[in-house]
This record gives structure tokens, C-alpha cells and sequence, in this order.
């Protein structure tokens, strides 16, 4: 069967192949009339534009390249979906590639979108090194961070991790918990050290350390190292007053491991996650968190990254305030605490 092309679309729609170029590239002189007249005919002939051949011919494919490190994490979910959202509300298309928490992977779609010739990439870098490498690569392509930088001249948006930790912290220590653990995270995560470097700020302006337990060895065993290393902590003769999770996601391994130990939380322990992602309002959990506001990170990074496209390439620094959100996995010390 013969390939439509984009002279059949001309024909049917009763105007020039130009015309129907330029109606896919959204361009203003088209009236809103033959816009329509073209859309039905691309639609009715099953017509998809070639975004790689007009890449050849040095025109804008209006394309967005996304990477993350793990698209089953809500919270990177809740990310992209801002970014198509906005995206398509400019006209612009969206490819979403999941590096899988692997430097290689990250680096393989970077060189499929230039390939590709898309219009701009957003990424969430999963290290400093990482950042280093591939930062040759995207000389000259328009470009925003996402949730982290490494970079001095690179544009970025996120939310404050140190904030973030140290408001969890006070407001746990407002509670009367003075016995405090941090959990999980990447070794290599700036997102760690930042958030870790929060905790232990907080801790001090009250003349308390608290604990860092240690990230994982094998970045591929994330959760299950959280869960592990709670198992250990609620195994110890005294249990610590309080948790803050490194994600929503660690702080559900959490619950998982005080479940099973016979932990209560809030009445035995109380429990902060990070991220607010949607299953943290579920009833059942109704987990205490904080909130980086990812629908705003990722439409304003859109935002950021469309300004490049159109020629403003000057850094751009866009750091968000994070916000608790109360729910049930925090109590008063006076309704917890045991000794096992």
C-alpha cells in the first residue's frame, strides 16, 4: 500500500503542499478555517508528519525530548504529564525516555533526540557526572534540568531539597520527636545530599544529630534496600521517635517493614515521605509529605525551555518553595514512642 503523503493531504484539503507544511508547524498566517480543512484531511487519509525528514531540512520538528530516571515513580509521572500538557498546549509534541536509573540509558536517548532532531530536551540527571557528559552533547540544543542541576550555566528548575527536609524536621520536632532518622536515596544523588543536608541543619538549630542511615550499594534495589534497612531499625531495643523518608515511595517500604514488625504508625512512630505523590492521600495511607509542586516544576520548565527555542538561551534559575502536607503518620511524642 502506498505511503500518504503530504501531497495527497494538499489535494483533499484543496490547497498547496506549503500550506499543509505550514498548518503542521502551527504557523500564524493560516487562517483557523484551513488549519481545520488540513487536520481532517490528515485525519482522514491517517496522514503522520515525518518529524526526522523535516529535521533534515533544518525546519523546527516541534519536538520535545523528556528523560527521566524512572517513569513508574508518581512523582516523575506527574512530571512528564505536566510537560506534555504544556507542551501541547505550544504545539509541541513529546518524547518521554526512562533512562532506568542507568548513566548509559540516559545518554543513549540524549543522542536518539539529536538524532531525531528535536526542538529542546528536558532533563532529570541521575549525577553530576552524568550532567558532565552529556553536557558536550547538547552544545547548542536548548535545554532545562529537571529537580536537580550540577551546572553553573545550565538552566534549571526545582524544588528547594534542603528547605523541604528541614521544614519535615521542625515540624517533627514541634510534635516533641527528638530521636530522628533519615532513610533512603541514591549515594550519588545531589537530591540526597541536599535533602540529608536539611535534615541535619534543622537537627542542629535544636542541638540534636539524628541519623543517616546509608544509601544502597546497587542503585537497582532502591525500595527494597529501604525496606531492609527499616526492618533492621525497628529491630533494634529502642525504637527512634520518628522517620523522614526520602520519597513517598521509601516512606511506603517503611510502612511495609513497621507493619510488619507490629509498629504503629503514627501511635509507635511517626512517618514523613517526600514527593506527594497521589497514592500519599490514599485513606489507608494518608501519609504525611512534602510537596515539590511537580505539575508547576514541569510547566514551568516548558515554559523555560520554549524561551531558549525562540532564541533567549540565557540560564534560567527557577527554584520552588516546598510546602508540608499534613496527614496521618505524624503524632504528638505523648501518644508514641516504645521500647521494644
Amino acid at each position: 500500500m502506498r505511503r500518504t503523503t503530504i501531497k495527497d493531504v494538499a489535494a483533499l484539503a484543496g490547497v498547496s503542499p506549503a500550506t499543509v507544511s505550514r498548518t503542521l508547524d502551527d504557523r500564524p498566517e493560516i487562517s483557523a478555517e484551513t488549519k481545520e480543512r488540513v487536520r481532517a484531511a490528515c485525519a482522514q487519509l491517517g496522514y503522520v508528519p515525518n518529524a526526522a525528514a523535516k529535521g533534515l531540512t533544518g525546519q523546527a520538528t516541534h519536538t520535545l525530548g523528556v528523560v527521566v530516571p524512572d517513569v513508574s515513580n508518581p512523582y516523575f509521572t506527574g512530571i512528564a504529564t505536566a510537560i506534555e500538557e504544556t507542551a501541547a498546549e505550544n504545539g509541541y509534541r513529546v518524547l518521554l525516555s526512562n533512562s532506568l536509573q542507568e548513566e548509559g540509558r540516559e545518554l543513549r536517548a540524549i543522542e536518539n533526540f539529536l538524532a531525531r532532531q528535536i526542538d529542546g530536551v528536558l532533563i532529570s540527571p541521575l549525577s553530576r557526572e552524568s550532567q558532565a557528559k552529556h553536557a558536550d552533547l547538547l552544545e547548542g540544543t536548548p535545554c532545562v534540568y529537571l529537580g536537580v542541576n550540577h551546572g553553573e550555566k545550565c538552566s534549571y528548575v526545582m524544588a528547594d531539597n534542603e528547605a523541604g527536609a528541614a521544614i519535615a524536621v521542625r515540624y517533627l520536632l514541634q510534635l516533641g520527636h527528638r530521636d530522628l532518622v533519615f532513610l533512603g536515596g541514591r549515594a550519588d544523588s545531589l537530591t540526597r545530599v541536599q535533602r540529608v543536608r536539611g535534615f541535619r541543619r534543622a537537627l542542629r538549630e535544636h542541638g540534636l544529630s539524628g541519623r543517616v542511615l546509608p544509601a544502597p550499594p546497587d542503585t537497582r534495589e532502591l525500595r527494597q534496600w529501604a525496606y531492609e534497612q527499616a526492618l533492621a531499625l525497628f529491630g533494634e531495643r529502642t525504637l527512634p521517635h520518628a522517620v523522614l523518608a526520602f520519597s513517598d515511595l521509601t516512606a511506603l517500604r517503611i510502612l511495609e517493614a513497621a507493619e510488619e514488625r507490629g509498629i504503629r504508625v503514627p501511635e509507635d512512630l511517626s512517618l514523613v515521605g517526600y514527593d506527594n505523590v497521589s497514592y500519599a492521600a490514599i485513606p489507608r495511607i494518608h501519609l504525611t509529605t512534602v510537596s515539590q509542586h511537580k505539575f508547576q516544576q514541569g510547566r514551568i520548565a516548558v515554559e523555560r525551555l520554549l524561551c531558549q527555542i525562540q532564541g533567549d538561551r540565557r540560564p534560567t534559575a527557577d527554584l520552588l518553595q516546598p510546602e508540608l502536607v499534613v496527614r496521618s503518620t505524624c503524632a504528638p511524642r505523648t501518644q508514641g514512642g516504645r521500647t521494644l
